[in-house]
């Protein structure tokens, strides 16, 4: 079949032929039904064992080019549908609980999963899949993780090291993050500790010492990526949004138009309420004041992370902004401050759904915060790096990145004249 036609039935919206997939590391099940009939799809072929060195063969000889492959979402469900995007078949990805409720209690067995995914696309059960970024993404988002993954153990490492010297009964004051490995040896010295305890110590703070580079290696990597991304660097604008939080939120969405409003970008952030109407509960709780709803729960741990911090430091470094003053009046109210800075970063998401989809910048409010901010970026690329890439000064760099931003703003009516 010649590239024209390939194109033209990957095209197709309903094609005729659906394929499920429950996909290992190294097993697949594959279930192949004819969907001309919706209601009694007719199974064309299956193989409940195939390798995944063997698909590309299995998929050239048995499956009709007219067809979509709907895989559950697992460890290498991205990889598997890249492969068949790239020999010319269609294929998508849907999280495992789009057809919790279809999926058999009592028994597991991969053919079984592979027909029911088939079916439920085929019945229309199945509306939605999952978001498979870019290639490029794909990799800044594995920056990403090995990130999150250093900050966690370097975290758990430290309150190893605590944990250790406060059960012997020693007082010991260590920030992880903040406090340098050497620091620390002079501290374990300070102790006069010996035995098995001492090489422990010295075990842990060496394992501490590795994590805590390669963190701050990771991080040098990020500020990179940042630093050459205006996307990145225009959500820099936004108070306590520093470039950790700047990548993480692009990497994440990569793009913001597949979220039709900012309140879904803000859900799937972790921020949707629980939604509570049963009986008389909800005017229950307006008669108190507000709804009180808690989050669901659910959505992107990461990116809930980083904007209910930058909601910490707005409420506690911006508070003469606008959104500063907005917080401070929730608290005021009676709301607890953690759910007043809960609340500022979702508001800060919203915003940055606006500005990743290229919506011109409302003011100049904080355009000297943002200079601040681009000082503290200059220093953490370094001196020398940043004369590389043509910049003499902080300042320099501060008020040619704010240019950038801000030029094509008019300036603030007490600047004018």
């Amino acid at each position: 079949m010649n590239e024209g036609t390939q194109e033209s039935v990957r095209a197709t919206s309903r094609p005729k032929y659906v394929v499920g997939m429950d996909a290992h590391s190294r097993k697949l099940a594959i279930s192949i039904w004819e969907s001309t009939d919706p209601w009694n799809p007719i199974r064309y072929a299956e193989k409940p064992k195939c390798d995944i060195s063997q698909m590309r063969q299995y998929y050239h000889e048995n499956v009709p080019l007219d067809s979509i492959t709907i895989i559950e979402a697992s460890t290498n469900s991205t990889l598997i549908k890249n492969i068949l995007d790239e020999i010319g078949f269609r294929a998508e990805i849907v999280r495992a609980d789009a057809i919790a409720g279809k999926q058999r209690k009592r028994k597991v067995c991969d053919i079984e999963d592979a027909r029911t995914l088939a079916n439920a696309y085929i019945h229309g059960d199945i509306t939605e899949f999952v978001w498979t970024p870019s290639d490029e993404y794909s990799e800044y988002r594995d920056i990403l993780f090995a990130y999150r993954d250093a900050v966690k153990e370097l975290t758990r490492t430290s309150n190893r090291i605590w944990s250790l010297c406060c059960r012997k009964g020693y007082d010991f004051d260590i920030k992880a993050g903040e406090t340098k490995a050497d620091s620390i040896r002079k501290m374990i010295e300070s102790l006069d500790v010996a035995g098995f305890i001492k090489d422990r110590l010295e075990m842990l703070v060496k394992d501490y010492e590795y994590y805590l580079d390669r963190r701050n290696a990771l991080e040098r990597r990020m500020a990179e990526i940042v630093l050459k991304t205006k996307a990145m660097l225009a959500l820099m604008q936004l108070p306590g949004v520093y470039f950790h939080a700047a990548f993480a939120t692009q990497v994440i969405v990569e793009d913001a138009h597949r979220f039709p409003t900012a309140s879904k970008l803000a859900a799937y952030g972790g921020f949707a309420m629980i939604g509570n109407t049963s009986g008389e509960e909800e005017d229950r709780a307006k008669a108190r004041g507000g709804t009180g709803k808690p989050l669901d729960g659910e959505g992107r741990r990461d990116l809930k992370t980083f904007f209910c911090e930058a909601g910490h430091t707005v409420l506690n470094s911006c508070a003469k902004m606008d959104i500063g003053k907005w917080g401070w009046r929730l608290v005021f109210k009676g709301k607890h401050k953690n759910k007043a800075a809960c609340a500022v970063g979702r508001k800060l998401l919203t915003y940055s759904w606006h500005i990743m989809r290229g919506d011109p910048t409302p003011n100049r409010e904080s355009e000297a915060f943002f200079k601040r901010k681009m000082v503290r970026f200059y220093s953490e690329l370094g001196t020398n790096r940043m004369k590389e890439l043509g910049f003499a000064s902080r300042n320099e760099f501060a008020e040619k990145m704010a240019q950038d931003l801000y030029g094509h703003l008019s300036l603030p009516q007490n600047r004018q004249g």
